[in-house]
């Protein structure tokens, strides 16, 4: 699955573009997406996807950081905007991609349970976005 993500990022990237930024794009979403989930909507966000992106998402013991340091719950467009070196719109082309395929990855009840913990303009970066708590998948 992690070349399934990173295929389906390609087409959104710039002309030249290579895998490496593809994956650095994947790995800069899932980041954002788990900064602004609770630890254990994380953990079960993060079990459903490959091992080696598992990290990406899930919530360790400590504070980690990456790029622009410790997770938090700022702006997810903005950070991977940041991360990927890009504007927020192009930014947020790259979260649709990924959360696309990883819709389809991911079994539905751990996206359901993502989405309805995510504020509306996180959850609109889904392709079949929640828009109220009684909805089921």
């Amino acid at each position: 699955m992690t070349d399934l993500l990173t295929d389906h990022v390609r087409p959104h990237l710039k002309p030249g573009g290579e895998r490496a930024s593809a994956d650095h794009i994947v790995h800069a979403v899932l980041r954002a997406l788990g900064d602004r989930l609770p630890a254990g909507e994380a953990a079960y966000l993060a079990d459903g996807l490959p091992a080696a992106l598992r990290p990406y998402v899930r919530h360790p013991g400590e504070p980690s950081t990456w790029d622009d340091g410790p997770r938090n719950r700022e702006d997810p467009v903005a950070r991977i905007a940041l991360a990927c070196e890009t504007d927020e719109a192009q930014a947020r082309r790259y979260a649709r991609a990924v959360l696309a395929e990883l819709a389809i990855a991911v079994p539905p009840a751990a996206v359901y349970d993502a989405q309805v913990q995510l504020p509306d303009d996180v959850r609109e970066l889904f392709p079949d976005p929640v828009h109220a708590v009684g909805h089921q998948p």
